[in-house]
């Protein structure tokens, strides 16, 4: 199960192939598209909580996260389509800001980032004695 779906991003977006650029009637295309970029999006979250949810068990604001990031992906996509310059006023002009894993996200996320500094995996301990095994 993924954190968000296609049609949850569609919805909320209203994507459509033409916006991307692609035919008008590729709908396979885009949901291709956006798949890719779900399954980015669920990585970067992944990255971020240093933790992965995996089928019933995806917290709401993880999902919405994700929603809210694939968003972000498609605008910056139909933005850089368009014109990858902004015009901020005569004499600036710059490019479209690319940071889609904004600090709103982050905060959101920061119930369900886990501390890798002060939680520490298994370890095993093997004594060493200097007793040969074969000597028996």
């Amino acid at each position: 199960m993924t954190y968000c779906t296609v049609d949850e991003i569609i919805g909320l977006t209203g994507v459509s192939p033409k916006k991307l650029k692609l035919d008008a009637d590729d709908n396979d295309g885009l949901k291709n598209l956006l798949e890719k970029w779900i399954s980015q999006a669920e990585s970067l979250i992944d990255s971020h909580c240093h933790t992965t949810w995996t089928g019933t068990d995806i917290p709401g604001a993880v999902s919405n996260v994700c929603l809210r990031l694939v968003a972000n992906m498609v605008a910056l996509a139909v933005a850089r389509r368009e014109t990858a310059l902004v015009k901020v006023n005569d004499w600036t002009i710059k490019i479209s800001d690319d940071n889609v894993f904004n600090e709103a996200l982050k905060a959101d996320l920061k119930p369900f980032v886990i501390d890798k500094s002060t939680k520490s995996d298994r370890v095993e301990f093997t004594a060493v004695t200097g007793a040969d095994l074969y000597d028996a």
